[in-house]
């Protein structure tokens, strides 16, 4: 009876030991693939931080590929559970090779990505397995913003191209919420200087969108003097942007950025379980705003510790 226990014994760990070769490791847990340009230094500062939050996790298998040997054919045969791009470059054939795992696209903007995504903001259907975790701040939170800052405010100026046109449907739903009017403009690039001087003059304040097609190098200093000249404030999207003379604007920093995406990674099981849009805004952010802008205009409002604690205690609410 001894010498027969022992054989059975020894036959169960052989059993599991063949079991351990054949079954792949990935099967034991998730296993991410992260794509990123290793010479972009803000995509690999980006994957050092989003890495730091996730090597934590035991059951993880952490994968990262450069653009520049980028194996599609591999991505469609290897056992990934989820592929994180960080590359605005690559997004296009990721989409196109028909790779049936879930992508997450991180570090992009509507505007960017509508470009050669146009079904966006929901594609749900045509392409179920990608999410796009954009830059872009929601509409929601910036309405209430300007809101925050001064409640008379009820004319909002908001300029778009083709690429962004999208949006305004939405900050339309919801200013009607709240009884803001929204003055819209739809432009190309070239139009720009014009309706800048239009929507200034027509609005109680200018909402802008992370847009390049309209607020970049080239027309930003333009915009912002034209707004200086209606005495028309613009609410920002982008730290350089208010530092460059916005009024204020709430906005997301890399390491809030990244802690949100890991969040949503360590959280996967299959995305439809949790994510019902393909766009999804950062949950984390800060307000800022340019208080000598403020002060030029003769504006008065809460400063920006305050300003954030009141749109996160009602976007929790």
């Amino acid at each position: 009876m001894p010498v027969l226990y022992s054989e059975i014994k020894s036959c169960l760990v052989r059993l599991l030991l063949f079991a351990a070769i054949l079954i792949p490791t990935a099967s034991f847990g998730q296993h991410v693939t992260i794509i990123y340009d290793k010479n972009n230094q803000y995509q690999s500062r980006f994957l050092k931080l989003l890495s730091a939050q996730l090597v934590s996790k035991k059951s993880l298998t952490l994968t990262t590929l450069s653009t520049d040997k980028l194996p599609i054919p591999h991505l469609k045969k290897a056992p990934i559970d989820l592929i994180v791009n960080l590359d605005n470059e690559t997004t296009q054939s990721l989409i196109s090779s028909n790779v049936e795992t879930t992508f997450f696209h991180a570090l992009t903007t509507l505007s960017r990505t509508k470009k050669f995504v146009s079904c966006l903001p929901n594609c749900k259907n045509k392409h179920p397995n990608h999410y796009f975790f954009v830059l872009d701040q929601p509409a929601f939170r910036q309405l209430k913003l300007i809101q925050l800052i001064n409640p008379n405010y009820r004319k909002i100026g908001v300029l778009a191209t083709p690429q962004s046109k999208d949006l305004i449907t939405k900050i339309k739903r919801i200013a009607s919420l709240n009884k803001l009017i929204i003055n819209d403009y739809v432009s190309n690039t070239t139009d720009v200087r014009y309706q800048i001087d239009d929507v200034s003059k027509s609005s109680d304040i200018i909402l802008a969108t992370a847009d390049t097609g309209i607020y970049n190098t080239a027309s930003l200093s333009q915009i912002l003097l034209t707004s200086y000249r209606y005495k028309t404030p613009i609410i920002g999207f982008s730290k350089g942007f208010i530092k460059a003379g916005a009024l204020a604007g709430s906005v997301s920093n890399i390491e809030q950025l990244a802690q949100h995406l890991a969040e949503q990674i360590l959280q996967f099981k299959t995305a439809n379980d949790f994510l019902f849009d393909s766009i999804i805004y950062p949950r984390y952010f800060d307000v800022l705003s340019n208080r000598n802008v403020a002060k030029s205009l003769n504006l008065h409002f809460p400063d920006d510790v305050v300003l954030k604690a009141q749109l996160m205690a009602d976007e929790s609410s």
